[in-house]
């Protein structure tokens, strides 16, 4: 993963975290990166528009799972990097 893509998963996993409280992850893919968030429901239309602000550097997203419970919610977010060569 080139260090620019590294710094935008990073930013994005930070802004997530923050937003949602939730526990973030990232995984190097093929030429990209992938950020996963697990998440609470999200309440709020205002807090839920924060969030995908916060996607829109994101290639593609996505909300998986049913949670809350044995079965969390994680917002999957992947991010591909400009460098076809590189990742």
């Amino acid at each position: 993963m080139d260090a620019v893509l590294a710094g935008r998963a990073a930013a994005l996993a930070a802004r997530l975290a923050e937003l949602t409280g939730g526990a973030t992850r990232i995984q190097e893919i093929n030429r990209g990166a992938l950020v996963l968030c697990t998440i609470d429901p999200i309440d709020s239309e205002d807090a839920w528009v924060d969030v995908q602000d916060a996607l829109d550097d994101a290639d593609t997203w996505s909300v998986q799972g049913r949670g809350p419970g044995p079965e969390p919610r994680v917002l999957r977010a992947e991010l591909r990097s400009a460098d076809p060569g590189s990742g």
